[in-house]
């Protein structure tokens, strides 16, 4: 199978490109940066092209000559660099996406996997959020998210595109991506076991859903795979856990007995994440395609705290 990964440079990207490798499909990575955060095995020897999303020209370009199958488009500017500069937000999140779909159409691409988020969703839902809830997010963010859904559906009506879509939870990773409010899930490990110290910038009752990168990178994969008879919708969620800033501490601490914890609040960024869904419902992923996450908080913290020690080692 040929597979384009847009943002494929990108931490999920990154990890994704690396299992699909693995299992013997031929794989391409479009990202407008030339290094990853992380080096994974085989990627040194991916075909990796420098380009932007909200150009046109440079997405009809490696659709031309890619012949791909599938794309997995994970491009996008995050909360935090979103809300400082929406334009460019605008330009890469929505003309971007659009202009991958239509792309895929135009070229014939069998299948598009788009990644969107528990930030499509603002406040004052339900604890445990239903894939069909009403979305009214507060970032924009969260509302280029939304829009994107709305295309890929769009797209699949009207031109029969086989759109597929999965609303992640803010994702824990060695390497996480800085851009977004959920930044704190993956940091606050690496300045735990660089600085024995972290100050969280939300309040420590403050908490949302949470999933550990491999876990998010089997949810694209299985999503991916499923045959086509046995979805019954074209946008699924998934979730893996649903801790508050002083329960992932207290995980930390643990293990890690002598780091300290610092709170405090910026209220951009705490109410941003505090409009946040604490769970998302993923019956729907697991009654259709097998959908069930692997890791708990305990089990994720272990896992990031022994890859960083082994970085810094």
């Amino acid at each position: 199978m040929r597979v384009l990964i847009t943002g494929g440079k990108g931490n999920l990207g990154g990890r994704l490109a690396a299992l699909l490798l693995a299992r013997g499909d031929n794989v391409t990575l479009l990202d407008i940066h030339s290094h990853s955060k992380e080096d994974l095995p085989g990627l040194s020897a991916c075909p990796t092209i420098i380009g932007d999303i909200s150009n046109q020209s440079d997405v009809d370009h490696v659709f031309r000559k890619g012949g791909f199958d599938s794309v997995f488009h994970l491009a996008a500017i995050l909360s935090a660099e979103a809300e400082g500069d929406v334009g460019h937000a605008w330009n890469v999140n929505m003309e971007g996406t659009r202009n991958v779909l239509e792309a895929a159409v135009r070229f014939r691409v069998k299948r598009v996997i788009f990644t969107s988020t528990v930030a499509s969703f603002g406040a004052g839902v339900p604890d445990t959020v239903k894939v069909d809830a009403p979305q009214w997010p507060q970032s924009f963010y969260g509302v280029s998210k939304v829009a994107g859904e709305r295309l890929g559906i769009y797209f699949s009506h009207r031109y029969g595109l086989d759109f597929r879509c999965v609303r992640l939870p803010a994702v824990m990773a060695p390497h996480g991506a800085g851009g977004g409010a959920s930044a704190y899930c993956s940091q606050l490990y690496v300045d735990s076991v660089q600085n024995e110290s972290y100050e969280f910038y939300i309040s420590p009752t403050t908490g949302t859903a949470v999933i550990y990168i491999d876990d998010a990178v089997r949810a694209l994969v299985g999503l991916h795979d499923a045959e086509e008879s046995q979805l019954q919708r074209r946008v699924y969620q998934v979730h893996g856990v649903s801790p508050c800033a002083e329960e992932m501490a207290a995980a930390v601490l643990e293990q890690l007995p002598d780091v300290k914890f610092i709170y405090n609040p910026d209220p951009v960024r705490d109410e941003i994440v505090q409009s946040w869904p604490f769970r998302l419902d993923d019956t729907d992923a697991a009654n259709d395609w097998g959908w069930r996450a692997e890791l708990d908080l305990t089990a994720m913290t272990a896992r990031m705290l022994a890859a960083l020690r082994v970085e810094c080692s």
